[in-house]
């Protein structure tokens, strides 16, 4: 397997939930940066039914933290100026409002902590806002609006993957932070399957300056590839909004079997017609333009 000669900067991996276990599953996480990632979103999952979602939560982030400071192949940044030319970047997420929908001060915790991407739901929703899954519909919940104006005064991406396309439109109305998707597929090449991104979603997000960060599950992906849900982005909505959320460790039927088989995908977009300029846009750049304004 060939690295990507273009350097990754993955939007969505959900390494920590294996670390914590002391396994690994498509991620090695001390491999990334001879594999070709320049970093990647380690986001911190804990299901809902979790009796304690936000205690679970910080010890895994805890868990994270003391095993990327231990390793010299890695580097925890919480901004953009804190990056490494030479290391894989490692920013910190936590996914789905009911880890942290009981009072704003769980937010502020996570915040301290160095979290700096949060998903606002996952495939539940929760005292904040729905999911796609369930209500695609509905939106913000009154508690959630607060919450949104509220994060306006902390440097933090909001993440809209998994969220319903009325909760993205509220958002993307209200919030005074970076919007991104982090992982999700374009709906209308996969309309059976509602956890992927419709249209007034995505255009809300670029018109916010974000990106949509393609998964590489082939349920999400459906009878398209990774370089056709790319493709479709680039072309309708332009190249700079086009990103990588790979979804690692986080799903059970990725295209290519880890980060060291991204080189495919870079391949398949060259041959079809994508420059050296294009591809380091979509592999990194688009993400870090958003990085950097936060």
């Amino acid at each position: 397997m060939k690295p990507s000669r273009t350097r990754v900067f993955d939007l969505h991996c959900d390494t920590p939930y294996f670390l914590a276990q002391k396994k690994s599953r498509h991620i090695k996480p001390t491999r990334l940066y001879r594999q070709g990632y320049a970093g990647a979103v380690f986001a911190h999952f804990v299901y809902p039914k979790s009796r304690y979602p936000f205690v679970e939560a910080i010890n895994m982030i805890t868990s994270t933290a003391e095993y990327v400071a231990k390793r010299r192949e890695l580097h925890s940044v919480r901004r953009h100026n804190e990056m490494l030319s030479r290391r894989a970047n490692i920013l910190l997420g936590a996914e789905g409002g009911h880890i942290y929908d009981s009072t704003f001060q769980q937010v502020e915790a996570l915040y301290k902590m160095g979290v700096r991407v949060f998903t606002l739901t996952w495939n539940n929703s929760n005292g904040l806002a729905h999911s796609a899954l369930e209500h695609d519909s509905k939106g913000l919940t009154k508690k959630g609006r607060a919450y949104v104006r509220q994060l306006g005064n902390y440097n933090v991406l909001l993440d809209m993957s998994h969220a319903s396309t009325r909760t993205v439109l509220d958002v993307c109305e209200i919030c005074d932070n970076q919007v991104i998707a982090s992982h999700s597929c374009v709906r209308s090449l996969n309309p059976s399957f509602l956890r992927n991104i419709a249209e007034p979603a995505i255009s809300a997000i670029c018109g916010r300056g974000g990106v949509i960060g393609v998964n590489f599950s082939r349920h999400h992906l459906g009878k398209f590839s990774v370089v056709d849900h790319l493709d479709y982005l680039c072309e309708k909505y332009g190249v700079k909004y086009a990103a990588i959320g790979s979804d690692f460790d986080g799903i059970n039927d990725p295209v290519i079997p880890g980060p060291g088989s991204i080189g495919r995908i870079e391949r398949a977009l060259r041959s079809k017609g994508y420059g050296q300029r294009d591809l380091q846009q979509i592999f990194s750049g688009n993400f870090l333009r958003v990085f950097k304004k936060i």
